[in-house]
């Protein structure tokens, strides 16, 4: 039963919001610390979900908001027709830490993705007015903006708003010879834009072989390659970027949600060879990469720069899995284990939002995906205590599921 002040805030909700995200869970995060939050009642929790992968360093990191707080008594938006320091610098390590090139900065990562996807069809029809088909694959995720929806291969997303985007095509998630195919038979194709761990999807993990022979296929045709980085970017795998687990060179990578730490910001990063087909006034945004949005994500990537930071993903992530793993043999209710890092995804025999709801009861915030598979995605600067914590409360929801 929701307490007095919650019952407050649920009835403003109701009242003056839109209500397109159902019965939100029942709590209101009032104050954090690290791993941490703290409910509107003062009720701790550990957070095993970062926002949906977007708190890089936790909540109330030191540093993060001494360095906000700095540009708050500095110009915090000032627009994109005069320069900007901020903007540059966190070009420059996005560069660094992944291909040297340039960058676009937007609000997120379905304008990211739409950024991606106009750059694309501009460089096919620099070619041939023709060329303008997109690939994606089943049980994409590329956003909600009309762009983002047609590139997504999911009927749930895009139900209801059509005539969608034309030009898109969708093709099995790593089915080689479906792509073979559809490479090989039209020369109408510009890009191919794909995750490498479908998040929304239910944390399918794309095959190795898979993505070297489509990149190979890709670059051999003149075909673009975008990897969606928007939720595997920023060291949630392990790495900066996920596609540099798969040994590839992308044409394109978008990126948002971790790379602001909880500031909303989206990047486009593309090849230098790309950026004169984007000239003056062909893609723009007014409020991309602000003076304090960009802040933000210059003072997230040089954290990501230094070894600490992958160092622990790399920790807890053995430890976790480790975890479940020894789960998995205990309780049959555990069907799979997948993913990289800190991006965990669980996927169980029984619907999964129960034993969400069910945790966030007993003090642990995780998340559902695609029904069944519960997913693991703490603030990569979680402790190893806060970790054991969190997984001895999964540990004991999910006994408690089987009896034991």
């Amino acid at each position: 039963m929701a307490s007095k002040r919650l019952g407050e805030i649920m009835q403003s909700d109701r009242r003056y919001l839109f209500q397109n995200y159902g019965d939100r869970l029942p709590a209101c995060f009032t104050a954090g610390e690290g791993s941490l939050l703290y409910d509107q009642d003062g009720r701790r929790y550990i957070d095993f979900f970062a926002g949906i992968a977007v708190s890089t360093l936790g909540h109330a990191h030191p540093g993060f908001v001494k360095r906000l707080q700095a540009q708050l008594e500095r110009p915090i938006h000032s627009s994109n027709w005069f320069y900007n320091r901020e903007q540059a610098a966190a070009g420059k390590l996005i560069g660094e830490l992944s291909f040297p090139g340039k960058t676009l900065f937007v609000n997120s990562g379905t304008e990211a993705n739409e950024a991606a996807l106009k750059l694309a069809r501009a460089h096919g029809q620099s070619i041939s007015p023709d060329r303008y088909e997109i690939i994606s694959f089943e049980g994409s995720f590329h956003g909600r903006t009309f762009g983002g929806m047609s590139a997504t291969a999911q009927e749930k997303i895009r139900r209801g708003f059509g005539p969608l985007v034309p030009g898109f095509t969708y093709l099995p998630f790593n089915d080689l010879a479906a792509a073979s195919r559809e490479i090989g038979r039209s020369e109408r194709v510009c890009a191919v834009i794909t995750e490498l761990i479908q998040g929304e999807g239910g944390i399918r993990i794309a095959d190795r072989e898979f993505v070297k022979k489509l990149t190979a296929m890709c670059r051999k045709r003149g075909i673009l390659v975008i990897i969606d980085e928007v939720q595997t970017g920023i060291g949630r795998t392990g790495r900066a970027f996920a596609y540099q687990h798969y040994g590839i060179k992308p044409d394109i990578i978008t990126l948002a949600k971790g790379l602001g730490g909880g500031v909303p910001i989206g990047a486009m990063h593309a090849q230098n060879e790309l950026s004169p087909l984007f000239g003056r006034g062909v893609h723009g945004t007014t409020f991309g990469g602000n003076h304090l949005a960009c802040a933000a994500a210059e003072f997230v990537l040089k954290k990501l720069k230094k070894p600490a930071l992958p160092k622990n993903v790399a920790a807890v992530s053995d430890f976790i899995f480790g975890r479940l793993t020894a789960m998995k043999a205990k309780y049959p209710l555990i069907r799979e284990i997948r993913g990289m890092g800190l991006h965990i995804g669980v996927e169980l025999s029984i619907p999964g939002m129960d034993i969400v709801t069910k945790a966030l009861a007993a003090g642990l915030i995780i998340n559902c995906t695609a029904e069944r598979v519960v997913r693991i995605m703490p603030p990569l600067t979680i402790s190893m205590k806060t970790a054991k914590e969190g997984m001895k409360i999964l540990e004991t929801i999910l006994a408690s599921e089987v009896g034991v």
